[in-house]
């Protein structure tokens, strides 16, 4: 009989037990699996956003290093096509994706609310550079048309679980350059902005550095242990302004 109690007794703690440890656990399992789902959701944005500064900051250096829209705008017909094309998509995706991101707020956490202020400075202040009129004419983008040309890159997006939009791809994006006169509208300045530079390299590269020293900041803070870019060049970024210590 004591033995049967006994057994009765040890089996409901064991029980009793179980089930208190079964809260903490399950509550752990949830949040981990909750903060798993945000960060898979995070990537879908932060990911796409990365490369499009990686493309847009590696076309500033091959204009400034290697002349790139001199030696190809020089060249052939469809040479000189594609450098002003790719050249004027590599800014629109990046506008595209920070439109993305404008209105796709409430999904953007890097972990704290210090880290997500930093990523909106880090935005603000390439925007100010586009716009800033104290910097070389090349490539100037006005704030409106920062935004405008940001809506137009945007496209749903039903493949990619947690994200509504993505950016129009290069082929998509030429395809409306050469038969949407709406959309292409919206590029002239953009366009005669990138001619100008090829024609007259002379009229200075200022812009061009200040934005590709913002771009290289922004890539090692969206990457700063160099998962997605382990072999971008150590020293970064490429063009340091004058008396930056950071």
């Amino acid at each position: 009989m004591e033995s049967s109690i006994s057994v009765a007794v040890v089996s409901g703690m064991t029980a009793l037990l179980v089930a208190f440890l079964a809260v903490p656990l399950n509550y752990w399992l949830n949040s981990r699996t909750r903060r798993d789902r945000t960060q898979d959701v995070m990537a879908g944005y932060r990911d796409p956003l990365l490369w499009s500064v990686h493309d847009l900051r590696s076309r500033l250096v091959s204009i400034m290093e290697d002349g790139f829209l001199g030696r190809f705008m020089e060249a052939d017909g469809d040479r000189a096509a594609y450098a002003l094309r790719h050249t004027m998509f590599v800014v629109a995706e990046y506008l595209g994706w920070v439109e993305i991101l404008r209105r796709s707020v409430s999904f953007i956490d890097l972990g704290n609310r210090q880290r997500n202020q930093r990523l909106v400075e880090h935005l603000s202040l390439i925007r100010q550079v586009l716009f800033a009129r104290d910097l070389d004419p090349p490539l100037r983008v006005l704030y409106g048309y920062q935004r405008a040309i940001g809506e137009l890159m945007i496209v749903p997006d039903a493949a990619t679980e947690g994200r509504a939009s993505r950016c129009l791809g290069f082929a998509q994006f030429t395809a409306l350059l050469e038969s949407d006169q709406q959309f292409q509208e919206w590029f002239t300045l953009l366009r005669q902005s990138i001619v100008d530079l090829a024609d007259h390299p002379e009229r200075g590269t200022s812009r061009l550095k200040a934005l590709e020293f913002q771009l290289a900041e922004l890539i090692d803070f969206l990457d700063p242990d160099r998962v997605r870019f382990p072999l971008r060049n150590l020293e970064r970024p490429y063009y340091r302004p004058q008396g930056h210590n950071g």
